[in-house]
């Protein structure tokens, strides 16, 4: 019996790289506006060109590099001012996306919810927060889905990737923040299970406010950190 289709091990590595770089990035390994080279990438994981190549492009979908003909491959800077205004728009969609989602959401999507706030329990434990980080996407990807917009799901996937970067460094900067945004996910479940439309949203605006909050906090002690070096 032919196969209908074979798993190319480009991909499989593409993905690979591709977690490897994107967490150098948010790491800040790789500084905003640096240039990566396919070439030292390539040779640095011992695979071909072709994976880093697929990993880029993904990436870039993300919005965390800009690829272009001139300069190559760069990352992407993200000012604290951009940042604003991409938390304000997705405070506002999400917050829709929610109450939309609590209508329409089902048991077996509200355990999955469940499921994904034990593992980020586990994650704060663990200090792990890149794999909390993750989770925290998969769990607003999770009630973009329900809601069933899939423009709505386009726009915020588009949004989120722009503040990733500024978010696990500011978690990391303030570990008891985890723990508040871990009790602020589990509400939102509870008002999700209640179909409780007006409170999820409620909830979903006040957890990205937080956020901005939070961000905004730990960037001003760094910008403060780094005037008295200097000075």
């Amino acid at each position: 019996m032919d196969k209908l289709f074979e798993i190319n091990d480009y991909e499989l590595l593409s993905k690979k790289v591709y977690h490897i770089l994107k967490v150098r990035i948010i790491k800040g390994d790789f500084k905003p506006g640096e240039k990566i080279l396919e070439v030292n990438i390539a040779e640095q994981l011992g695979v071909s060109r072709t994976p880093v190549r697929e990993a880029i492009k993904g990436l870039a979908a993300e919005g965390l590099v800009k690829m272009t003909p001139n300069q190559g491959v760069v990352v992407i800077n993200v000012s604290i001012e951009d940042l604003q205004e991409v938390l304000q728009t997705r405070r506002v969609l999400e917050g829709y996306a929610a109450s939309v989602a609590a209508e329409k959401i089902s048991k077996e999507e509200t355990k999955k919810l469940e499921k994904i706030t034990k593992k980020m329990s586990i994650c704060i434990s663990k200090n792990d927060v890149v794999a909390y980080s993750e989770l925290n996407a998969e769990f607003h990807n999770l009630i973009l889905h329900v809601c069933g917009n899939k423009r709505l799901m386009k726009i915020c996937n588009n949004l989120s990737s722009s503040d990733h970067r500024f978010r696990i460094r500011s978690l990391r900067n303030n570990p008891e923040r985890l723990k508040c945004s871990l009790k602020e996910h589990q509400e939102i479940v509870d008002a999700l299970k209640k179909k409780d439309s007006e409170q999820t949203e409620k909830l979903s605006k006040k957890h990205i406010e937080n956020v901005l909050a939070n961000i905004l906090a730990q960037n001003e002690k760094e910008e403060d950190k780094n005037n008295n070096a200097q000075s």
